[in-house]
């Protein structure tokens, strides 16, 4: 009998795994949790919509492959280094329904941990999904109020012909401080042909040896790590944790590699850092750091930071200054932090530079075109001068913020960003 793709279990089998976390599975923490030996790893949780509104990009600067709406990289892969864990050619090895989140944002969507108290909407959602699926499906869920309901509840899952079954051994309204129910994930495993993957052990994860422990305890084919592998990536090492230091500079390699936004990779070197932002003179930089480049002096990863926006820059500038063919703008995706024109008031401003240079050239000073994006309210500029139009598509909270940018644009097109001192780039 020919098993279909989403119903593979193999896939899922026997695996140690990076557990969706929401701000933090990004393509620079999947990667460095990959390079420490973990076999499958999820990224963070993503609204379907996002994905039917986003456009699929091959940044060949970064040699991923990238799901983007308007400037927002919803989802980035590497398909060279994720190759070997794809399920068949395509840019994904398997889909997971999240119906375990139980943050507010999930729940007031009704999402997450909102589908537990709709079975019916569960069926229906996995059965169509299972359907269509050209690769491996699964569904993470969390126990329910009662053994009998939750064990109820996980049939009739592997019954719509899921590849696997997740299950975290807190109730929807539990906390990482609440007992994990590894017995109750035990009866599901008894009672399920198909493979379990526990979750809710990282209490009880000090080591590597540790998953193996709650592998054991729990029954499961397979175990999913979220809070231990956040603040220690190398758990899934088996030869042993790295220094938090180690971790931190792994990390930003990464970070560098993939051109993470400052946001994911504050949060999650501060999750790393934890009590230790307070003490550690590195930490409380990285606490006041505005900029991906600052946190990455904090740690000394600036010759990396530095060597991978010199070559991403000189692939840009082979690529991207011929005009869009619909809109005659060139494109390049640059931005600031608003500190950073704060620090560079006057004369030292990317726009003043710019005047400065068209001055010295007789070109006439360039026109700014404003574009309010609809869906968010925030800004993006057009420079247009000597003939070229300059745009980025990063959008600013500000019309004087997103002329800022557009001048930075123009700069480096015209080759003229040496005229601008200091570091502006983020």
């Amino acid at each position: 009998m020919t098993v279909r793709p989403a119903s593979d279990s193999s896939f899922y089998a026997g695996k140690t795994i990076l557990a969706p976390m929401v701000r933090a599975g990004r393509t620079p923490l999947c990667m460095l949790a990959l390079k420490n030996g973990a076999d499958l790893v999820y990224t963070e949780e993503i609204v379907d919509q996002r994905l039917l509104l986003s456009k699929r990009v091959e940044n060949e600067a970064l040699g991923t492959i990238d799901y983007v709406v308007e400037s927002e990289v919803v989802l980035r892969i590497d398909p060279v280094k994720e190759k070997p864990r794809l399920f068949r050619q395509g840019d994904i090895g398997a889909i997971d329904v999240n119906m375990g989140c139980p943050k507010p944002f999930s729940i007031s969507g009704g999402m997450g941990a909102a589908l537990l108290s709709e079975p019916e909407k569960v069926k229906e959602i996995l059965t169509a999904l299972v359907e269509v699926a050209e690769v491996p499906v699964s569904c993470k869920i969390r126990v329910l109020d009662s053994r009998e309901e939750t064990l109820k509840f996980a049939k009739m899952v592997e019954s719509c012909g899921v590849a696997a079954i997740g299950v975290h051994g807190r109730r929807r309204a539990e906390r990482p401080g609440d007992a994990n129910r590894n017995e109750e994930i035990r009866e599901i495993a008894e009672a399920l042909r198909i493979p379990v993957i526990a979750n809710g052990g990282s209490s009880q994860i000090k080591c590597y040896e540790d998953i193996e422990k709650f592998r054991e305890s729990s029954g499961a084919s397979s175990v999913m790590i979220a809070r231990k592998a956040l603040s220690s990536p190398s758990i899934f090492r088996k030869e042993g944790l790295k220094t938090m230091k180690e971790e931190i500079e792994d990390f930003l390699d990464f970070v560098c590699e993939y051109d993470e936004n400052f946001t994911t990779t504050k949060y999650v070197v501060q999750r790393i850092l934890g009590g230790e932002q307070e003490f550690d003179p590195r930490g409380r930089q990285t606490v006041l750091s505005i900029t991906v480049l600052e946190i990455c002096k904090a740690w000394g990863r600036e010759a990396k930071y530095e060597e991978c926006k010199k070559a991403q820059l000189r692939h840009s500038h082979k690529r991207h200054w011929e005009p869009d063919p619909k809109t005659g703008i060139c494109f390049f995706d640059i931005s600031f932090p608003p500190k950073r024109l704060r620090m560079n008031a006057g004369a030292g401003s990317p726009k003043c530079v710019l005047n400065r240079y068209c001055d010295e050239m007789e070109y006439g000073r360039p026109k700014y075109h404003l574009i309010q994006r609809q869906s968010d309210g925030r800004y993006e500029a057009v420079a247009e001068l000597c003939g070229k139009k300059y745009s980025s598509r990063i959008p600013q909270p500000n019309k004087k913020m997103a002329e800022q940018v557009a001048a930075l644009v123009a700069l480096v097109g015209l080759e003229q960003r040496d005229r601008l001192e200091g570091e502006w780039e983020d």
